[in-house]
């Protein structure tokens, strides 16, 4: 098989399922002469190492990350035994080294592969824009969102020139993230409508999830701002929640175990988020304890299990305010130390964000015990939550969201004694 025919295969194969396209990237390394010709491509040989390396690290699986690094190295050594190795090839290599060590959390290294893998794409449209995405991803994942942006952008334009629909949904919903994590959640949920509705035409399975999971996530993130504390408000629009969880039954309808476990446990998370919201409460406990503790334990995904930990968490308090369990020591002690140990979990992570959301729903916690006989109890532990709450947002960047918002109206409203 000749590299041409094998990038066109694996990019249709890619946009089905992960699982079609990890079989498809093994058969091709069973296969000595890798097709039907009587001898291989080195090119080819390189490439499929590196691609396959690219769909483990996506699965964010331990073994699955142990075996792209080994991939990653076997396809160096293939391109140096290859003398005529073209500056595509190498700057492929240096993009797929960069989002391993992204991966990994090794962050030393990930921008200089990055800007050395675009200077090496050189008039390659593609590959810069390729390019474009990953160093958007390290800035993001710094939290420096306009660095980010501007990267994201520059993706978007060279796409747009390109007039290539697939790659411009595909930097849609790359901003999407980016402005739904910096709490612009009107223009989120536009970039991923519109991936979508690519991604539907296309029949690209990929984008449509992508896109799915955006939609969601705004959803979810739209209802709970409307809530005050941890209570349920009447405002609240019920359809907006039953629309999240048909996104996301939509979504994970779209993955396979075992490949996808660690994906699938994520958006079985956002689901029992949306159930929550939608007054489910029992059946959000049922789905955190069934359908995503066990997948995250399954592969010792720490980060997985602390966010399902908080969700656990949240549902506690929601107990007690619906009154399904009593407003007592035990109730509180029980979710107070779900979201204890989420949160010593997240700042040992360096999920800052995420941190700060947990000491938030500590608060919240502790302020249901405000008509009670514990008020004064827990009254220093809520100042103290959002204190730490609003350092650790300001220490990232973050103190003008939303989230930093909702933390200092509460803090004000503890501090008046009128939560």
């Amino acid at each position: 098989m000749k590299l041409a025919e094998f990038l066109i295969q694996g990019q249709h194969l890619r946009q089905q399922n992960r699982t079609l396209a990890i079989a498809y990237f093994e058969q091709c390394l069973q296969n000595n002469s890798l097709g039907d010709n009587a001898e291989s491509d080195p090119r080819t040989t390189a490439r499929v190492y590196l691609d396959l390396a690219v769909e483990l690290m996506a699965t964010k699986q331990p073994d699955s990350l142990q075996r792209a690094k080994n991939l990653v190295k076997q396809a160096e050594e293939a391109l140096n035994h290859h003398q005529n190795t073209d500056r595509e090839q190498e700057a492929y290599f240096l993009y797929v080294q960069a989002i391993l060590a992204l991966e990994l959390g090794e962050l030393s290294d990930v921008l200089s592969l990055l800007q050395a893998a675009y200077e090496a794409y050189g008039d390659n449209l593609a590959g810069q824009s390729l390019t474009d995405d990953a160093i958007g991803l390290y800035y993001q994942h710094i939290n420096d969102w306009q660095s980010a942006l501007m990267s994201f952008e520059r993706s978007l334009s060279v796409r747009l020139e390109m007039e290539d629909e697939g790659l411009i949904a595909r930097s849609y919903t790359n901003l999407g993230q980016l402005y739904f994590l910096s709490g612009d959640n009107s223009q989120a949920a536009s970039l991923f409508q519109c991936a979508r509705d690519i991604a539907i035409a296309n029949s690209d399975n990929f984008l449509r999830l992508q896109a799915l999971k955006g939609l969601a996530k705004v959803a979810i993130a739209d209802n709970e701002w409307q809530v005050t504390g941890l209570l349920i408000q009447d405002a609240i629009i019920d359809n907006q929640w039953q629309s999240a969880i048909l996104f996301l039954k939509e979504a994970i309808a779209l993955l396979k175990e075992p490949v996808d476990t660690i994906e699938i446990a994520y958006l079985y998370c956002d689901l029992a988020e949306a159930l929550l919201g939608d007054r489910q409460i029992e059946e959000s406990l049922i789905c955190i304890r069934v359908d995503v503790l066990p997948r995250f334990r399954d592969y010792q995904y720490l980060k997985g299990i602390a966010i399902a930990k908080h969700i656990r968490g949240r549902i506690y308090v929601h107990r007690i305010l619906e009154g399904l369990d009593s407003l007592d020591e035990d109730a509180i002690e029980t979710a107070e130390d779900s979201l204890l140990d989420a949160s010593i979990s997240f700042e040992q992570l360096g999920m800052m964000n995420d941190y700060a959301k947990t000491l938030y729903d500590l608060a919240g916690l502790y302020q249901t015990c405000n008509s009670s006989q514990f008020q004064y109890q827990y009254q220093g532990k809520s100042i103290r939550s959002l204190e730490l709450a609003l350092s650790v947002l300001d220490r990232i960047g973050m103190s003008h969201t939303q989230l930093a918002s909702q933390i200092e109206v509460m803090l004000n409203q503890v501090m008046r004694g009128s939560f």
